[in-house]
């Protein structure tokens, strides 16, 4: 019997499936042109924290974007006719049955999947696969509707106010307007348009080159996930070049737009991030906390405690 396979030769299979699991349904890329959000979270609270941001984004979208141009998929309630007939319609509907505690918790719960679709139209979670790190995904209809940097801005102004996160897990959250292969090719091709859009050359008749570059300064924050294919100061360089000294300076302390560009496996995320140092380089977890406990934490140079949410709990 030894050496001798057994159940018709399937065991190689079965023992191989047992020892390694199912192929991730994820792939870990990011769709290319893709717009939304990077997020940095607590270790298994990934999918957590991005529910947690969806519906805060949610909310910031229903800000932004005028009832007008809501989506026209959305439910339409029905038109109003005769008030008469309203009302006959409105007592033939039966009495609701008094719900138990555990069907009221039921219907809760259908309630709240229901809002998960709705939601779902506008975002939507990728998986990548990793650690800590998570990608919420904007549709192109909510992408063109509402800008996604905008609406970082928006989430960090509020947290700054409230001392509040919305997210018990949540660290950094970075914009992404452009996801593309990573190679130094097509980071340059995919930069350009960003920086054309957010960082324009503006000429002002009277004023000198020194004036210029004084208000309208950048950065370029780089990081890598998985991926050593592009180095560091290559990566930079492909944005920070096509940059018009002319018009703008470098500024590693406190820009006013920072480019941001993260290598993650085979692809290569850019976001723009605007008032890098006042937002704490955008980790709202450090941005919630007082200046007071901010000093604390320099000193102790441990990770910050999770903030209060500013939801029950």
């Amino acid at each position: 019997m030894a050496g001798k396979r057994w159940q018709g030769g399937k065991d190689g299979a079965m023992i191989k499936k047992r020892r390694f699991g199912r192929a991730s349904s994820s792939s870990a890329n990011i769709p290319y042109g893709a717009k939304g959000f990077l997020i940095s979270s607590d270790v298994g609270k990934e999918k957590q924290t991005a529910r947690d941001l969806m519906r805060v984004m949610l909310d910031i979208y229903d800000d932004i974007v005028p009832p007008d141009e809501k989506d026209a998929d959305m439910p339409k309630e029905e038109e109003e006719g005769d008030d008469v007939d309203a009302v006959e319609k409105e007592k033939q509907k039966p009495t609701p049955p008094v719900l138990s505690v555990e069907d009221a918790l039921k219907s809760e719960i259908e309630s709240i999947k229901e809002d998960d679709k709705l939601e779902n139209k506008k975002f939507k979670i990728v998986d990548l696969d990793m650690k800590a790190c998570i990608f919420v995904l904007m549709s192109k209809d909510a992408a063109s509707k509402a800008d996604p940097s905008e609406m970082v801005v928006r989430y960090l102004s509020e947290v700054k106010e409230t001392s509040r996160t919305r997210s018990r897990f949540i660290e950094r959250i970075l914009p992404v307007q452009d996801v593309c292969f990573a190679s130094s090719e097509e980071i340059k091709a995919h930069a350009k348009p960003i920086i054309d859009r957010f960082l324009p050359n503006i000429e002002v008749d009277g004023e000198t080159k020194e004036d210029r570059v004084k208000k309208s300064t950048f950065s370029v924050v780089f990081g890598s996930r998985y991926n050593n294919s592009v180095p560091r100061m290559e990566a930079i360089d492909a944005i920070a070049q096509q940059v018009s000294a002319d018009f703008h300076k470098v500024d590693l302390g406190d820009p006013r737009v920072a480019f941001t560009c993260d290598l993650i496996k085979g692809c290569c995320v850019l976001g723009v991030a605007k008032e890098w140092k006042k937002f704490d380089k955008y980790n709202a977890r450090i941005l919630a906390l007082s200046e007071e406990d901010k000093n604390e934490l320099k000193k102790t140079n441990v990770a910050p405690p999770r903030t209060k949410t500013g939801v029950s709990e």
